[in-house]
């Protein structure tokens, strides 16, 4: 009997509360937090990821109007199609797969692409797009990019070119 009164005295009673675990409160407030988190980062990194993916349609613009301006150093004429810039087809996916690139068009057309050869036809100015494909076929705002041998930088989709070339 000592035993149980010291017990009582000292704060203890004789079947103690356990404590251990969680609350289902404590655990649907943390749900709940976890959720409103997520609803507000995966967009943004959702749009942040279609953002750092546009440069690899940007690089292989840049890359493919070069061999454009080389060519046209060479040979007095703008080359018709990627196939005289040394690629093996008319279409190129961008070094991350997540467009396809292709000469969308040249000035005039047909031109031969050179100042040689029988009848030759000297392409004067040329328009590279870039159309995405795979992940990046969702994103609308910059849907297709395009540059010129002038330098104009353009887009098809609901953004502005100067966003989207940003």
């Amino acid at each position: 009997m000592r035993q149980i009164e010291k017990i009582k005295s000292a704060g203890w009673s004789q079947s103690p509360k356990k404590t251990d675990g969680f609350t289902l409160m404590e655990l649907m407030i943390t749900v709940a937090i976890i959720g409103i988190l997520a609803a507000i980062t995966i967009p943004s990194y959702t749009e942040y990821v279609k953002k750092t993916k546009r440069t690899d349609a940007k690089a292989e613009l840049m890359k493919i109007a070069q061999m454009q301006e080389s060519y046209f150093v060479q040979n007095m004429s703008y080359a018709k199609d990627l196939s005289q810039l040394g690629f093996s087809a008319n279409s190129v996916s961008s070094e991350n797969r997540e467009y396809t690139v292709s000469i969308a068009s040249i000035t005039p057309n047909p031109c031969t692409g050179n100042t040689t050869g029988a009848n030759p036809v000297p392409c004067t100015a040329f328009k590279i797009k870039a159309v995405p494909a795979g992940s990046q076929s969702h994103d609308t705002e910059c849907a297709n990019f395009t540059l010129t041998n002038t330098g104009l930088k353009g887009i098809s989709g609901n953004g502005t070119a100067s966003k989207c070339w940003k």
